[in-house]
């Protein structure tokens, strides 16, 4: 299906981005088929793909290895202070030191060495680490291991399996804080612990095992300093990610169905022909944004006009269907709904006209 493209690791966030928007097939495709939207900009469309901000990604890695570096003193700090390991709970251990590099061979260490990890807490074995940095852990989805690097996995001695903990540095600001991004943060988490729950469930133990909370580390405001944000509940983000990768297999069958024989995602031609579903939020997660407004726009989809016009506009189906029901021009309307959203045009243009009138 990839038609000689190389396959990419998707990622978390990848993974995390399917279950913003599963009514999308073009998306779902393309993850499936271990691609990812910039990839697919990049290698098929030949174009310049999102890229994050320099000052956002420079922020980003940085907090990230003040947390990370120094053997976790600075993530085993914020812990203490909440209380959520004790004083004798310091044994940390970082994969990524045992096997540095970005060659086959290290990743698949990285991949090895965490699951030995792993085995150790299940087995109630005192040795097995309070805190692991960057670990790595296969994601299987349609009989592929997509892998999965997640920034820590995190338990105190007497919990008997890890949870997963994810690292943001846009600031902490208590209830202020953009919930959207919260969310997200929670969807990437999930990732990480449905890849735990394959994990366990291989070893013939109850995946719930690990639980469905997350630790949220986000940045101080006007520093530096780490804040453990909270423990949340990924229990929807969670459950909304197994639906998406339950689907799957379908999702290859209508894929196949929509293509022609031959035809693959190295193909331009074929990626447009697969149906997208445009939303306001894609351009946060999707280097394809831009392409899928640009044919909502021809369609003539509410949606271009923002979400909440897609809600109120939705019985009309299409923005010029919505005008010819404002001017009275077209067929009349069909059904009830075009009646009561003729009605409520027509209403919001009379006050239009006298706010304009004077």
């Amino acid at each position: 299906m990839r038609g000689g493209l190389p396959a990419v690791e998707v990622g978390a966030r990848g993974l995390e981005g399917v279950a913003r928007n599963t009514a999308c097939t073009r998306l779902r495709a393309i993850v499936i088929a271990g691609l990812t939207p910039s990839e697919v900009i990049e290698k098929v469309f030949h174009e310049a793909g999102d890229a994050m901000s320099p000052f956002a990604m420079t922020l980003s890695q940085s907090f990230e290895r003040r947390l990370l570096g120094n053997g976790g003193s600075s993530l085993l700090t914020a812990y203490r202070e909440k209380g959520l390991l004790t004083q004798t709970e310091v044994k940390i251990t970082s994969v990524e030191d045992m096997a540095p590099g970005d060659t086959a061979m290290a990743r698949a260490r990285r991949e090895s060495e965490t699951q030995r990890l792993l085995d150790l807490k299940l087995a109630g074995d005192p040795r097995a680490p309070n805190l692991i940095l960057r670990p790595r852990l296969p994601l299987e989805i349609v009989g592929v291991y997509h892998p999965v690097e997640l920034a820590y996995l995190v338990a105190s001695d007497t919990e008997p399996a890890y949870r997963v903990g994810v690292i943001k540095s846009f600031a902490d600001r208590g209830g202020k804080t953009d919930k959207s991004d919260i969310r997200a943060a929670c969807r990437e988490a999930a990732v990480g612990t449905l890849a735990l729950r394959q994990h366990i469930a291989r070893r013939s133990r109850a995946p719930e095992m690990a639980v469905d909370k997350i630790d949220l580390v986000l940045r101080a405001p006007g520093s530096f300093n780490p804040r453990l944000f909270a423990q949340m509940r990924a229990e929807s983000e969670l459950a909304s990610l197994i639906r998406a990768l339950a689907t799957a297999p379908a999702d290859l069958d209508d894929v196949e169905r929509l293509l022609p024989a031959g035809g693959t995602l190295a193909d331009p031609a074929m990626i447009e022909r697969l149906p997208n579903n445009y939303r306001s939020a894609c351009k946060e997660h999707c280097a394809l944004w831009e392409r899928c407004r640009a044919h909502a726009l021809a369609a003539g989809q509410p949606i271009v006009l923002g979400d909440l016009a897609a809600e109120q506009l939705a019985a009309a189906g299409s923005i010029s269907r919505a005008l010819d029901l404002w001017n009275g021009r077209g067929r009349p309307p069909e059904n009830e709904a075009e009646a009561t959203l003729m009605e409520a045009l027509r209403d919001a243009g009379q006050v239009l006209d006298r706010i304009a009138n004077g």
